[in-house]
């Protein structure tokens, strides 16, 4: 059963929906933990890769995390705002490219953010418009450069400035080589960033998706649970390379139809169900169906999103009232409760 707070509740604590539609401000901060922000977080992530990659996702934490389900306690050697924890997933990798680092020691990052090398694994480089994410001297290696548009969405952006996270539309063009063999790849990505006190939001299920509906259209769903189904966040977003594009949550329906036959155990010891098969869809503002989407996971979860899984599944639907297909992105966190 699901609860949902009324919205003029909503809009007082997350001013996130006041927010969306701006173009990004390209003085926007993207520091590393700094003052009352113990925990930050960058994210690229690339959805609709040919096999055998699938998808491609470089998600940092750098400070850990009070919140339970997106904290690494297995990997702090010194102390939560000396560890970082950094996640590189595709389907093509065997074993999973999940790594802690002392920020002291084994990371070089920059203030701003604009230079961010974690051990010998990763160097991601911002100066909006351009971002280079750059891993070399591996079995899997790559190059991508992304040219962030000023298109932003705004997941959550909580009062007294507690917590907020955002995500930049990017085009992207580059190489990925695994064992010697090179793939030219280029389409839509995400750049994203998000910054929060030292506080423990009690989230109890998570899942974020991503579709690249064509060359220019990408489309966003965020679902968000906290304690007794109360509704911390459900929406879609839809937005392209020339529109800012817009935020739907009428209509709203996500239902997993069918789950993995044994659950997971995260390295700290949480046991999670992961889906197989479902399926979800929004309406537009004038309650007409806006996506319906049916999806089918590939098989390739990677653990490593903060304490929760990443991976892609296949997809078919209805967009605007136009069949589509494709290779979505999913992040996935649904603890089993003891």
């Amino acid at each position: 059963m699901k609860i949902k707070l009324p919205s003029s509740i909503v809009k007082h604590i997350d001013h996130s929906a006041l927010v969306n539609g701006q173009a990004f401000d390209a003085n926007t901060a993207i520091h590393t933990p700094l003052g009352k922000y113990t925990c930050v977080h960058y994210g690229i992530m690339i959805p609709n890769l040919p096999a055998p990659f699938n998808f491609l996702n470089m998600i940092v934490v750098a400070g850990q995390p009070l919140v339970k389900i997106f904290r690494n306690s297995h990997l702090i050697k010194t102390s939560d705002l000396d560890t970082a924890n950094l996640l590189i997933g595709t389907a093509a990798t065997q074993p999973n490219l999940f790594s802690g680092y002392s920020i002291q020691h084994e990371c070089l990052l920059a203030t701003n953010g604009q230079y961010l090398k974690f051990g010998n694994d990763l160097v991601i480089e911002v100066n909006y418009p351009d971002i280079k994410a750059t891993r070399q001297g591996h079995a899997f290696n790559y190059e991508i450069k992304l040219k962030a548009t000023d298109k932003i969405a705004h997941f959550v952006k909580l009062a007294g400035s507690m917590y907020e996270h955002w995500s930049l539309l990017c085009e992207y063009q580059g190489y990925l080589v695994i064992d010697g063999q090179k793939t030219q790849v280029q389409g839509l990505c995400t750049f994203e960033y998000a910054r929060g006190v030292n506080i423990n939001i009690p989230i109890r299920f998570f899942t974020y998706q991503i579709l690249n509906i064509n060359n220019h259209t990408q489309v966003l769903f965020v679902d968000t649970h906290g304690p007794m189904g109360l509704v911390l966040q459900s929406r879609v977003y839809v937005r392209s390379v020339d529109h800012h594009g817009g935020i739907y949550e009428r209509g709203l329906e996500s239902v997993v139809h069918e789950y993995e036959p044994e659950p997971v155990t995260t390295p700290n010891g949480i046991k999670m169900r992961l889906p197989r098969v479902f399926e979800w869809q929004v309406n537009d503002d004038q309650g007409n169906l806006l996506i319906s989407i049916y999806g089918k996971a590939n098989g390739d979860f990677k653990y490593g999103m903060a304490g929760g899984y990443a991976g892609s599944y296949q997809y078919s639907g209805q967009f605007k009232g136009q069949h589509i297909q494709g290779r979505g992105y999913i992040e996935y966190i649904d603890p089993i409760s003891n």
